[in-house]
C-alpha cells in the first residue's frame, strides 16, 4: 500500500538532546576563546534562554532554527558594541557539531532494507541535514521547515514531499516520535503515521492516540513485511 515513507529525525533517528548540548557547548567554548565579553556577560544557560525568549518575540523565526541562531548571534554582536563579521564563522562552528550526530543501532540496518522497497524522505523542524549526517545515501531526499516556511504539525512538508514524490495519501506513511509534531501533522495532511516510542514518552495532545506504536524501528520493519 505505501510508496512513500517520511522519517522525522531528532529523536528517532538519533537522541537529540545530547546533540544540541554538544553543539551549543561547542559554540560557547569558540565564543570563550575569539568572543570572551560574551561569555563573561552569559552562561550557556542564560544564552539558551535569550535565544528561546528571542524566537517568542519573533515566532517566524521557529520555521527557519538556523536563521534565528544566526539572529541571535548579530543580537550579541549589537550588545557587545562589536560587528557582526565573525557571526557566519561562530554559526558554522555550531552547525557542523549539530551535524555530529550517534544514530540508534536500529537505523542502519532497518533503513536499508526499506530503502529497497519504498523511497524515504527525511522531514524535520530543525536544522541538521542528512547530507552532514551520514544518510544520504539512504534517503532520496529532505524537507525541512526552512524549505517550506512551515513547520511540522503544519501539513506544508508532508504535501511537498508526496508532491516530489509523485504519490497520494493514501500511498504515504510517516514515522516520528512526537505526538503533535509527527503524529497530529501526518493527520494534517491526511496520511497515516506511526508512533516511535524510544523513550516511553506520553501521548500529551487531546487527541485519540494513534494505533500504530512501536519502540523501535526493527518492529516498523516486522509490521510493514506482514503488512505487504
Amino acid at each position: 500500500m505505501y510508496k512513500l515513507i517520511c522519517f522525522d529525525l531528532d529523536d528517532t533517528l538519533w537522541p537529540c538532546m545530547p546533540t544540541i548540548q554538544f553543539a551549543e557547548q561547542t559554540l560557547y567554548n569558540w565564543l570563550a576563546e575569539f568572543k570572551p565579553e560574551i561569555v563573561s556577560a552569559y552562561s550557556i544557560d542564560q544564552l539558551r534562554d535569550k535565544r528561546k525568549q528571542l524566537t517568542r518575540l519573533q515566532p517566524e523565526l521557529i520555521h527557519d532554527l538556523s536563521a534565528a541562531r544566526r539572529v541571535h548571534l548579530k543580537q550579541l554582536a549589537t550588545e557587545t558594541g562589536d560587528t557582526d563579521e565573525w557571526v557566519e564563522t561562530a554559526f558554522d562552528v555550531f552547525y557542523q557539531a549539530r551535524q555530529q550526530v550517534t544514530l540508534f543501532d536500529d537505523v542502519l540496518p532497518v533503513l536499508s532494507e526499506l530503502k529497497t522497497r519504498y523511497t524515504l524522505v527525511a522531514l524535520t523542524n530543525g536544522n541538521a541535514h542528512i547530507s552532514k549526517t551520514g544518510l544520504s545515501d539512504i534517503f532520496d531526499f529532505q524537507i525541512s521547515a526552512a524549505d517550506v516556511q512551515a513547520a511540522k504539525p503544519d501539513p506544508a512538508m508532508f504535501y511537498h514531499a508526496m508532491e516530489k514524490a509523485g504519490v497520494n495519501q493514501t500511498q504515504t506513511l510517516h514515522v516520528g516520535d512526537h505526538p503533535l509534531h509527527d503524529i497530529q501533522g501526518a493527520r494534517n495532511a491526511g496520511i497515516d503515521a506511526v508512533w516511535i516510542k524510544r523513550f516511553d514518552q506520553i501521548w500529551d495532545i487531546d487527541e485519540p492516540e494513534v494505533d500504530r506504536q512501536f519502540v523501535n524501528l526493527h518492529q516498523l520493519n516486522d509490521w510493514l513485511s506482514a503488512s505487504s
